[in-house]
């Protein structure tokens, strides 16, 4: 009988180069075993990641979404969301991953447009296939990158700030997505009290699930965090807190053979029938049904 999943691993940064730095560019065969190793094995990262797919094809699963991933190809993870690698065939390409203190996108508000468009979304999406004129553009900051981490010249952290800060622009005009910061975004009170709810939510949306227990720790009233949240992102606060429990759920539900009362308790409800019904309000599937019919689509894929 199989072994029991009951958890989901993390992956650190430091277990790709036996160090501990803030930025990584690295081809995927250098990376060698630390990489090869978690293919096929559902885990987390504790940083962002960037892969470029150069050569091969795989299937990438994130948070119960699978797309499947063909040469020259852009795919990107953020830090906390699960992701499962299968490949059938040998794959080539480049990683590219770093600390969020590297660029502290979570503070800026003049990135967030960026990092909601690649890395944050609620149907992940980021899976951006290159053409031959974008492969060389893209190839180029990669090979500059490289090279700002090798020679390490006076300044090297300013320049790897900007090529990425490139990167991420450019991958986003590819996506075709309007990086522009709406005149609404462009309320710093507002946009930063928002950045700190979302940041709040990751925190805590296992103890906290009501929009007055953050709007509290905001020192703000409730309806005005549900306007600032509508504003900026279409969407209530309440939403966004439901949004981050189901997900987690989901993540439990696929990648671990927890049963539905154990993911309850692990995300803080004291009653697993009330977990269950508030599951299948707001995804129309029972826990059993999602994971039956998850497993079912991924068994095809």
């Amino acid at each position: 009988m199989a072994e029991k999943r009951e958890n989901i691993g993390i992956v650190s940064l430091p277990e790709y180069t036996h160090a501990d730095p803030s930025f990584v560019v690295s081809g995927l065969c250098e990376l060698g075993n630390s990489f090869f190793n978690h293919i096929g094995v559902p885990h987390r990262h504790d940083f962002y990641t960037i892969y470029w797919i150069k050569k091969g094809k795989l299937l990438h699963t994130i948070d119960a979404v699978t797309h499947e991933v063909k040469k020259n190809t852009l795919f990107f993870v953020a830090p906390g969301q699960v992701h499962n690698l299968q490949a059938s065939e040998k794959i080539e390409g480049y990683m590219i991953a770093f600390q969020d203190a590297f660029m502290c996108l979570k503070d800026q508000t003049q990135v967030s447009g960026i990092n909601s468009g690649l890395f944050f979304n609620n149907q992940f999406s980021s899976v951006i296939p290159l053409n031959d004129e974008q492969e060389k553009d893209i190839d180029a900051i990669v090979r500059l990158m490289m090279k700002e981490l090798t020679m390490r010249e006076p300044e090297y952290e300013m320049a790897l700030h900007g090529l990425l800060r490139y990167f991420l622009v450019l991958a986003s005009r590819i996506k075709g997505e309007n990086v522009g910061i709406s005149p609404e975004q462009h309320a710093m009170h507002n946009s930063s009290i928002f950045l700190k709810f979302k940041n709040l939510i990751e925190e805590k949306y296992f103890e906290l699930k009501t929009v007055s227990d953050y709007a509290s720790l905001l020192h703000i009233k409730p309806v005005l965090l549900n306007e600032i949240s509508k504003q900026l992102s279409g969407i209530t606060a309440g939403e966004h807190i439901r949004n981050r429990v189901i997900l987690e759920a989901q993540r439990y539900l696929y990648n671990t053979d927890l049963t539905a009362k154990e993911i309850a308790y692990k995300l803080g409800f004291d009653d697993p029938h009330y977990f269950s019904r508030f599951f299948k309000k707001y995804t129309s599937q029972s826990p059993s049904e999602f994971k039956e019919a998850s497993r079912s689509v991924s068994s095809q894929a």
